[in-house]
């Protein structure tokens, strides 16, 4: 099968590329002209040289392998890179003016800095709205969609979340999360204008490649000796568990509805300890509760309303104080 892969060159689009070519699959990997390709490498060495992650069997999982063979052919002889930008229209048209088997959208920003906030809406709700035009326009009917546990909803009475919560206003919901709400809304105008689409919502994604991924910002705030951990509790999915769930929505046919990728539900004080554990670091204790908690939420909202510069936003502190278990 050939399918077209956006986000190819992030943290997810990566592994997913490497997946389907092991599995024998054509890609198309999109990306932008003055897209680094440093992640892209250091996960395509990861899989040729058959590591594995050792943070994921820390947690007592085990790694996905590839089949190294396939893999190699793959690239050489199934892998190909267009350049497009999302937000360029006319450059969308290009590279779909072909028949794919299906379009995997993975690409997305993430960012919690108040500085972002419009860039992140526009690529993420605007990017999302022109893949969904373009797959109308250029007849190319399915659309597998990567959207986020952020997109579903918190209620205030309870910390349980399923993947039928319907949206609702909350002090917990980030800047990133409407993001990827109003964005799956596009896709499901997509399915009412005749797109066939399925919708993934992963949580928190760990796994290994060399960059911004969030497994290596978890263990850089560890080796800097932070002393704090949330008081909250978050989903979390291993990247190589959660290519298999996309990539099997659709082979299994399985269209039409929202698929949850949750592998763990931790609290941020497990989930931080056993960090520090892996890479031999002191495990932070200073739970961001109570005075400490009522502190922080006052300096980080003067820092996002006066752009002053700080290593955490007002939104990342809300939403990681919540207890949000996935089921």
């Amino acid at each position: 099968m050939k399918f077209l892969l956006t986000g190819t060159t992030g943290f997810l689009g990566s592994h997913l590329c490497m997946h389907l070519l092991s599995a024998g699959h054509q890609v198309v990997g999109m990306k932008r002209n003055n897209s680094s390709l440093a992640l892209f490498n250091s996960v395509k060495d990861h899989y040729l040289n058959g590591s594995t992650d050792g943070l994921k069997e820390k947690f007592g999982l085990t790694s996905v392998s590839l089949n190294k063979e396939k893999l190699e052919l793959g690239l050489v002889q199934n892998f190909t890179w267009v350049e497009a930008d999302m937000l360029d229209t006319d450059s969308l048209l290009d590279v779909m003016n072909e028949q794919f088997d299906a379009v995997f959208h993975c690409a997305a920003m993430v960012s919690f800095r108040k500085s972002d906030d419009q860039k992140m809406l526009e690529n993420n709700i605007v990017g999302t709205a022109n893949m969904v035009n373009t797959c109308l326009k250029t007849n190319n009917l399915t659309l597998i969609h990567v959207s986020s546990v952020a997109a579903l909803s918190r209620s205030e009475n309870s910390d349980i979340i399923d993947i039928d919560s319907e949206w609702m206003e909350s002090p917990y919901n980030t800047t990133y999360a409407k993001s990827k709400y109003y964005s799956e809304l596009e896709v499901w105008r997509g399915k009412e204008e005749g797109l066939k689409i399925g919708i993934i919502n992963p949580g928190i994604i760990m796994g290994v490649g060399n960059g911004h991924t969030p497994q290596q910002q978890f263990i850089n705030i560890i080796k800097s000796g932070n002393p704090f951990v949330p008081a909250g509790s978050n989903g979390f999915v291993w990247v190589d568990n959660l290519c298999q769930q996309i990539i099997d929505i659709h082979q299994n046919n399985n269209y039409g509805k929202r698929i949850l990728g949750v592998t763990n539900n931790l609290s941020y004080e497990t989930f931080f300890h056993t960090i520090a554990d892996f890479i031999g670091k002191k495990r932070p204790t200073w739970l961001i509760a109570g005075l400490t908690y009522k502190t922080l939420y006052a300096i980080t909202w003067l820092t996002d309303k006066f752009r002053i510069p700080f290593p955490i936003s007002n939104d990342l502190v809300v939403s990681t104080s919540r207890k949000s278990v996935y089921s």
